[in-house]
Protein backbone atom coordinates (compact mmCIF):
# COMPACT_ATOMS: atom_id res chain seq x y z
CA UNK A 1 0.00 0.00 0.00
CA UNK A 2 1.00 3.38 -0.96
CA UNK A 3 0.71 5.47 2.27
CA UNK A 4 -1.30 8.62 1.19
CA UNK A 5 -1.39 10.12 5.24
CA UNK A 6 -1.28 12.95 7.89
CA UNK A 7 -0.34 13.38 11.48
CA UNK A 8 -2.65 14.52 14.09
CA UNK A 9 -0.22 16.89 15.43
CA UNK A 10 -0.75 18.84 18.59
CA UNK A 11 -3.92 16.49 19.90
CA UNK A 12 -1.90 14.05 22.26
CA UNK A 13 1.38 15.49 22.03
CA UNK A 14 1.00 19.48 22.74
CA UNK A 15 2.70 22.05 20.65
CA UNK A 16 2.04 25.60 21.41
CA UNK A 17 2.60 26.92 17.98
CA UNK A 18 -0.58 24.41 16.73
CA UNK A 19 -3.02 24.98 19.72
CA UNK A 20 -1.57 28.32 21.24
CA UNK A 21 -4.88 29.02 23.45
CA UNK A 22 -3.92 25.98 25.73
CA UNK A 23 -1.00 27.69 26.66
CA UNK A 24 -3.13 31.38 27.39
CA UNK A 25 -2.21 33.22 30.84
CA UNK A 26 0.73 30.99 31.20
CA UNK A 27 4.74 31.49 30.21
CA UNK A 28 4.88 28.19 29.27
CA UNK A 29 6.45 27.07 26.22
CA UNK A 30 6.17 23.42 26.34
CA UNK A 31 3.95 20.81 27.37
CA UNK A 32 6.24 19.97 30.91
CA UNK A 33 5.74 23.53 32.07
CA UNK A 34 2.41 23.88 31.07
CA UNK A 35 1.37 21.28 32.96
CA UNK A 36 3.20 22.71 36.17
CA UNK A 37 2.35 26.21 36.13
CA UNK A 38 -1.53 25.65 35.96
CA UNK A 39 -3.44 24.84 39.04
CA UNK A 40 -4.58 21.02 38.58
CA UNK A 41 -7.99 21.76 37.85
CA UNK A 42 -7.32 23.95 35.32
CA UNK A 43 -5.17 22.24 33.31
CA UNK A 44 -7.66 18.60 33.32
CA UNK A 45 -10.59 21.24 32.08
CA UNK A 46 -8.33 22.53 29.16
CA UNK A 47 -6.91 19.37 28.26
CA UNK A 48 -10.12 17.73 28.07
CA UNK A 49 -11.61 19.63 26.42
CA UNK A 50 -8.96 20.22 24.01
CA UNK A 51 -8.36 16.45 23.49
CA UNK A 52 -12.48 16.66 22.63
CA UNK A 53 -12.91 19.12 20.55
CA UNK A 54 -9.57 19.07 18.22
CA UNK A 55 -9.81 15.60 16.86
CA UNK A 56 -13.81 13.84 16.48
CA UNK A 57 -15.66 11.47 14.36
CA UNK A 58 -16.02 14.32 11.49
CA UNK A 59 -12.32 14.28 10.73
CA UNK A 60 -11.23 10.82 9.79
CA UNK A 61 -14.65 10.85 7.72
CA UNK A 62 -13.09 13.69 6.09
CA UNK A 63 -9.85 12.22 5.48
CA UNK A 64 -10.88 8.84 4.15
CA UNK A 65 -13.16 11.15 1.82
CA UNK A 66 -9.60 12.81 0.66
CA UNK A 67 -8.27 9.58 -0.46
CA UNK A 68 -6.15 9.16 2.99
CA UNK A 69 -5.32 5.75 4.00
CA UNK A 70 -2.85 6.00 7.59
CA UNK A 71 -2.64 8.79 10.12
CA UNK A 72 0.26 8.84 12.38
CA UNK A 73 -0.88 10.32 15.89
CA UNK A 74 2.43 11.32 18.17
CA UNK A 75 1.63 10.39 21.48
CA UNK A 76 3.09 11.19 25.17
CA UNK A 77 5.08 8.78 27.41
CA UNK A 78 2.13 9.14 29.75
CA UNK A 79 -0.48 7.97 27.88
CA UNK A 80 -1.76 5.70 30.30
CA UNK A 81 -2.14 8.16 33.26
CA UNK A 82 1.13 6.69 35.46
CA UNK A 83 2.89 10.05 35.33
CA UNK A 84 2.08 13.06 37.26
CA UNK A 85 1.07 15.91 36.90
CA UNK A 86 0.52 14.79 33.38
CA UNK A 87 -3.18 13.55 32.55
CA UNK A 88 -3.22 10.33 30.45
CA UNK A 89 -4.94 10.33 26.90
CA UNK A 90 -4.79 6.35 26.04
CA UNK A 91 -8.96 6.89 25.69
CA UNK A 92 -8.78 8.90 22.81
CA UNK A 93 -6.15 6.49 20.86
CA UNK A 94 -8.98 3.50 21.56
CA UNK A 95 -11.12 6.28 19.91
CA UNK A 96 -8.31 6.97 16.77
CA UNK A 97 -8.83 3.34 16.18
CA UNK A 98 -11.94 2.60 16.44
CA UNK A 99 -12.48 5.23 14.00
CA UNK A 100 -9.98 4.44 11.74
CA UNK A 101 -11.39 0.98 11.39
CA UNK A 102 -15.03 2.75 11.07
CA UNK A 103 -13.84 5.01 8.00
CA UNK A 104 -11.33 2.34 6.28
CA UNK A 105 -7.79 4.48 8.09
CA UNK A 106 -4.96 2.62 9.49
CA UNK A 107 -3.20 4.12 12.40
CA UNK A 108 0.70 4.92 13.03
CA UNK A 109 1.43 4.84 16.67
CA UNK A 110 4.33 7.50 17.02
CA UNK A 111 5.96 7.90 20.75
CA UNK A 112 6.52 11.40 20.22
CA UNK A 113 7.44 12.77 23.68
CA UNK A 114 9.75 10.58 26.36
CA UNK A 115 10.85 11.38 29.81
CA UNK A 116 13.70 13.83 29.94
CA UNK A 117 13.00 14.59 26.05
CA UNK A 118 15.29 12.57 22.81
CA UNK A 119 15.89 16.07 21.39
CA UNK A 120 15.28 19.40 23.03
CA UNK A 121 12.56 20.40 20.70
CA UNK A 122 9.53 21.54 21.84
CA UNK A 123 7.50 18.47 20.64
CA UNK A 124 9.91 16.57 23.01
CA UNK A 125 7.73 17.90 25.76
CA UNK A 126 10.72 20.40 27.20
CA UNK A 127 12.63 23.16 25.42
CA UNK A 128 16.58 22.92 25.86
CA UNK A 129 16.56 19.74 27.60
CA UNK A 130 18.13 16.34 26.34
CA UNK A 131 18.44 13.73 29.02
CA UNK A 132 16.00 10.94 28.36
CA UNK A 133 19.21 8.43 26.94
CA UNK A 134 21.07 8.63 29.99
CA UNK A 135 18.46 7.74 32.26
CA UNK A 136 18.28 3.80 31.82
CA UNK A 137 14.93 3.99 34.36
CA UNK A 138 13.51 5.75 31.99
CA UNK A 139 14.83 4.01 28.56
CA UNK A 140 13.18 0.74 30.42
CA UNK A 141 9.93 2.66 30.76
CA UNK A 142 9.80 3.59 27.40
CA UNK A 143 10.45 -0.40 26.17
CA UNK A 144 7.71 -1.42 28.65
CA UNK A 145 5.18 1.05 27.10
CA UNK A 146 5.83 0.43 23.77
CA UNK A 147 5.24 -3.55 24.51
CA UNK A 148 1.94 -2.33 26.33
CA UNK A 149 1.03 -0.26 23.37
CA UNK A 150 1.76 -3.35 20.99
CA UNK A 151 -0.37 -5.91 23.33
CA UNK A 152 -3.52 -3.53 23.52
CA UNK A 153 -3.57 -2.57 19.89
CA UNK A 154 -1.31 -5.24 18.41
CA UNK A 155 -3.82 -7.54 16.40
CA UNK A 156 -6.11 -4.40 15.21
CA UNK A 157 -7.28 -4.07 11.94
CA UNK A 158 -6.84 -0.43 12.23
CA UNK A 159 -3.08 -0.30 13.22
CA UNK A 160 -0.61 0.07 10.82
CA UNK A 161 2.29 0.05 13.03
CA UNK A 162 4.30 1.62 15.66
CA UNK A 163 7.15 4.14 16.15
CA UNK A 164 9.31 3.68 19.08
CA UNK A 165 10.65 7.48 18.77
CA UNK A 166 10.56 10.74 16.73
CA UNK A 167 13.18 12.58 15.60
CA UNK A 168 16.24 11.79 18.47
CA UNK A 169 19.17 14.37 18.12
CA UNK A 170 22.38 12.25 18.40
CA UNK A 171 26.21 13.05 18.37
CA UNK A 172 25.94 11.55 14.60
CA UNK A 173 24.13 15.25 13.94
CA UNK A 174 26.20 17.80 16.02
CA UNK A 175 29.70 16.14 16.62
CA UNK A 176 30.94 16.25 19.42
CA UNK A 177 30.61 19.61 20.42
CA UNK A 178 28.56 19.92 24.36
CA UNK A 179 25.07 20.34 24.41
CA UNK A 180 25.55 24.17 25.60
CA UNK A 181 26.61 24.41 22.13
CA UNK A 182 24.37 22.82 20.05
CA UNK A 183 21.97 24.72 17.77
CA UNK A 184 19.06 23.16 19.30
CA UNK A 185 19.32 25.69 22.23
CA UNK A 186 19.12 28.72 19.95
CA UNK A 187 15.41 27.88 18.63
CA UNK A 188 14.31 26.09 22.00
CA UNK A 189 16.20 28.01 25.40
CA UNK A 190 15.90 25.90 28.15
CA UNK A 191 14.07 27.30 31.03
CA UNK A 192 16.67 27.19 33.31
CA UNK A 193 20.28 26.02 33.80
CA UNK A 194 19.48 23.92 36.58
CA UNK A 195 16.57 21.94 33.97
CA UNK A 196 19.45 21.50 31.18
CA UNK A 197 21.86 19.72 33.42
CA UNK A 198 23.14 16.65 32.22
CA UNK A 199 21.90 17.34 28.89
CA UNK A 200 23.46 15.71 25.96
CA UNK A 201 22.89 14.41 22.13
CA UNK A 202 22.11 10.37 22.49
CA UNK A 203 24.67 8.47 21.22
CA UNK A 204 23.92 6.76 17.97
CA UNK A 205 25.00 3.09 19.49
CA UNK A 206 22.42 3.82 21.90
CA UNK A 207 19.80 4.65 19.28
CA UNK A 208 20.85 1.48 17.29
CA UNK A 209 20.27 -0.96 20.22
CA UNK A 210 17.29 0.69 21.57
CA UNK A 211 15.56 0.31 17.91
CA UNK A 212 16.84 -3.28 18.41
CA UNK A 213 15.69 -3.44 21.90
CA UNK A 214 11.69 -1.81 21.29
CA UNK A 215 11.85 -4.26 17.91
CA UNK A 216 12.26 -7.14 20.34
CA UNK A 217 9.35 -6.00 22.80
CA UNK A 218 6.72 -4.97 20.19
CA UNK A 219 6.80 -6.95 16.79
CA UNK A 220 6.59 -10.56 18.72
CA UNK A 221 2.89 -9.27 19.84
CA UNK A 222 1.65 -7.43 16.54
CA UNK A 223 0.19 -9.61 13.42
CA UNK A 224 2.16 -10.12 10.77
CA UNK A 225 0.92 -7.25 8.64
CA UNK A 226 1.91 -4.77 10.85
CA UNK A 227 5.07 -2.44 10.93
CA UNK A 228 8.24 -1.15 12.78
CA UNK A 229 8.74 2.59 11.49
CA UNK A 230 12.12 4.22 12.72
CA UNK A 231 12.79 7.60 12.84
CA UNK A 232 16.58 8.38 10.78
CA UNK A 233 17.57 10.86 13.31
CA UNK A 234 18.29 13.12 10.45
CA UNK A 235 21.04 11.03 9.28
CA UNK A 236 19.43 8.80 6.44
CA UNK A 237 22.74 7.25 4.98
CA UNK A 238 23.47 5.70 8.03
CA UNK A 239 21.19 3.55 8.14
CA UNK A 240 22.70 1.03 5.55
CA UNK A 241 22.53 -2.82 6.10
CA UNK A 242 20.70 -1.82 9.29
CA UNK A 243 17.64 -4.38 11.04
CA UNK A 244 18.42 -6.71 7.65
CA UNK A 245 15.13 -8.11 5.64
CA UNK A 246 16.60 -11.69 6.42
CA UNK A 247 16.20 -11.09 9.95
CA UNK A 248 13.60 -8.00 10.76
CA UNK A 249 10.21 -8.27 9.37
CA UNK A 250 8.48 -5.31 8.24
CA UNK A 251 10.85 -2.44 9.34
CA UNK A 252 10.33 1.16 7.52
CA UNK A 253 12.55 4.20 7.67
CA UNK A 254 11.74 7.22 8.35
CA UNK A 255 12.59 10.53 7.35
CA UNK A 256 11.48 14.59 7.38
CA UNK A 257 11.46 17.08 4.83
CA UNK A 258 11.18 20.70 5.65
CA UNK A 259 12.28 23.12 3.21
CA UNK A 260 13.15 25.64 6.50
CA UNK A 261 15.48 23.13 7.47
CA UNK A 262 17.34 22.87 3.57
CA UNK A 263 17.34 26.65 3.55
CA UNK A 264 18.99 27.29 7.06
CA UNK A 265 21.57 24.66 5.48
CA UNK A 266 22.34 27.59 2.34
CA UNK A 267 19.21 26.64 0.00
CA UNK A 268 18.32 29.86 -1.82
CA UNK A 269 14.32 30.54 -1.04
CA UNK A 270 13.65 29.92 -4.82
CA UNK A 271 11.07 27.22 -6.47
CA UNK A 272 14.04 26.06 -9.13
CA UNK A 273 16.65 25.77 -6.02
CA UNK A 274 13.85 23.63 -3.78
CA UNK A 275 13.33 21.48 -7.32
CA UNK A 276 17.36 20.89 -7.29
CA UNK A 277 17.74 20.05 -4.02
CA UNK A 278 14.80 17.52 -3.59
CA UNK A 279 16.15 16.06 -7.50
CA UNK A 280 19.49 16.67 -6.88
CA UNK A 281 20.05 15.31 -3.28
CA UNK A 282 16.60 13.92 -1.94
CA UNK A 283 15.90 11.51 -5.05
CA UNK A 284 19.46 9.70 -4.52
CA UNK A 285 19.40 9.30 -1.34
CA UNK A 286 15.87 7.87 -0.69
CA UNK A 287 16.08 5.69 -4.11
CA UNK A 288 19.85 4.30 -2.48
CA UNK A 289 18.04 3.95 1.15
CA UNK A 290 14.91 2.01 -0.74
CA UNK A 291 16.91 -0.65 -1.61
CA UNK A 292 17.11 -1.33 2.23
CA UNK A 293 14.10 -0.51 3.96
CA UNK A 294 10.77 0.79 2.40
CA UNK A 295 11.32 4.56 3.34
CA UNK A 296 8.20 6.99 4.37
CA UNK A 297 8.51 10.60 4.90
CA UNK A 298 6.66 10.92 7.96
CA UNK A 299 6.79 14.58 8.09
CA UNK A 300 6.35 17.28 5.02
CA UNK A 301 4.45 20.39 4.89
CA UNK A 302 3.93 23.38 1.89
CA UNK A 303 6.05 26.03 4.47
CA UNK A 304 9.04 27.42 2.37
CA UNK A 305 10.59 30.69 2.91
CA UNK A 306 9.67 32.08 -0.76
CA UNK A 307 6.12 31.43 -0.13
CA UNK A 308 6.34 33.69 2.92
CA UNK A 309 8.21 36.35 1.20
CA UNK A 310 5.27 36.62 -1.52
CA UNK A 311 2.87 39.61 -0.40
CA UNK A 312 0.02 38.76 -3.14
CA UNK A 313 -2.47 36.35 -1.68
CA UNK A 314 -2.66 34.26 -5.40
CA UNK A 315 1.01 34.46 -5.69
CA UNK A 316 1.81 32.81 -2.28
CA UNK A 317 -1.05 29.82 -3.39
CA UNK A 318 0.69 29.11 -6.92
CA UNK A 319 3.98 29.14 -4.65
CA UNK A 320 2.43 26.38 -2.44
CA UNK A 321 1.16 24.16 -5.06
CA UNK A 322 4.70 24.37 -6.81
CA UNK A 323 5.89 23.42 -3.73
CA UNK A 324 3.20 20.54 -3.17
CA UNK A 325 4.10 19.30 -6.58
CA UNK A 326 7.87 19.27 -6.19
CA UNK A 327 7.42 17.31 -3.01
CA UNK A 328 4.82 14.94 -3.69
CA UNK A 329 6.50 13.98 -7.29
CA UNK A 330 9.56 12.85 -4.94
CA UNK A 331 7.29 10.91 -2.28
CA UNK A 332 6.15 8.78 -5.41
CA UNK A 333 9.44 7.17 -5.48
CA UNK A 334 9.27 5.90 -2.17
CA UNK A 335 6.77 3.98 0.21
CA UNK A 336 4.44 7.02 1.09
CA UNK A 337 3.87 9.67 3.04
CA UNK A 338 2.63 12.07 6.07
CA UNK A 339 2.02 15.66 6.06
CA UNK A 340 2.39 17.75 8.99
CA UNK A 341 0.19 18.40 10.06
CA UNK A 342 -3.79 17.84 9.93
CA UNK A 343 -5.08 20.99 11.52
CA UNK A 344 -3.37 24.10 13.11
CA UNK A 345 -5.65 26.14 15.54
CA UNK A 346 -3.37 29.72 14.06
CA UNK A 347 -4.11 32.84 12.52
CA UNK A 348 -0.87 32.86 11.21
CA UNK A 349 -1.16 34.46 7.59
CA UNK A 350 1.53 31.41 6.87
CA UNK A 351 -0.51 28.79 8.84
CA UNK A 352 -2.02 27.02 6.30
CA UNK A 353 0.82 26.00 4.83
CA UNK A 354 0.95 23.54 8.00
CA UNK A 355 -2.27 22.36 8.05
CA UNK A 356 -3.88 19.88 5.72
CA UNK A 357 -7.30 20.46 5.92
CA UNK A 358 -6.74 24.39 4.63
CA UNK A 359 -3.63 22.86 2.24
CA UNK A 360 -5.43 19.83 0.88
CA UNK A 361 -6.85 22.50 -2.31
CA UNK A 362 -2.93 23.15 -3.32
CA UNK A 363 -1.91 19.39 -3.39
CA UNK A 364 -2.73 17.04 -6.20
Amino acid sequence: MQIKGVNFGGWLVLEKWIAPELFAGTEAEDEYHLARVLPEEEYRERMEKHRKSFIREEDFRFLSEQGINTIRIPIPFYIFGDRAPYLGCIEYLDFALDMAEKYGLKILIDLHMVPGSQNGFDNGGICGVCKWSGMPEEVDFCLRLLEKLALRYGHRDGLWGIQPLNEPITDALTGDIPWEQVWIRNIYPPKSAEEEAGSAPIKMEFLRKFYEDAYTRVMPHMDEDKFFMIHDAFRTAMWKDFMPREQYRNVVLDTHFYFGSVEAGGCPKALEAYKAIVEGRFYPILDEMSGYFPAVTGEWSLDSGYAKDLPDRQDKENAYRAVAEIQQKAWERIAGSFFWTYRILSDSPDADAWSFEKAIKWMK
